[in-house]
């Protein structure tokens, strides 16, 4: 058995300097989701029935503010990719755990509380397939 160590697993997004980790992440994350859809019959004895739907998937990340520069992709390259609300390529995992979609940044926000590191959130929406190590 190989448990993938999770320091090395990686958010990844294509910038307008290429394929870049999100600079001084701190986590990350993917989820996939299958909507149901019901199919509950009166020949169904009072339960509920349901169908797999539309599949669905997010990545998003915390990380470090870094205004000095960092090798990544950082905060202010994501706020101009979420202007211009087009999609990306995003990669997460790492070596031979890898999942590969297009999506939209859907969400920034950077926290500053007094004494503490400026960190900031990211988050992502599929749009299209999410692929297993393509």
């Amino acid at each position: 058995m190989a448990i993938q160590n999770a320091t090395d697993v990686v958010l990844s997004i294509s910038t307008s300097d290429g394929k870049e980790a999100v600079a001084h992440s701190t986590s990350c994350s993917l989820s996939v989701n299958v909507d149901l859809r019901d199919s509950t019959t009166k020949s169904s004895g009072g339960w509920q029935e349901n169908l797999g739907g539309l599949k669905s998937w997010e990545m998003s990340g915390d990380a470090f503010v870094d205004i000095a520069g960092p090798t990544g992709a950082d905060v202010e390259q994501l706020f101009t990719i979420l202007e211009a609300r087009t999609a990306v390529e995003c990669d997460f995992g790492l070596n031979g755990m890898l999942y590969r979609g297009d999506a939209i940044i859907t969400s920034i926000s950077i926290d500053a509380g007094v004494e503490e590191n400026a960190t900031y959130s990211i988050s992502l929406t599929g749009t299209g397939t999410l692929t297993q190590n393509p």
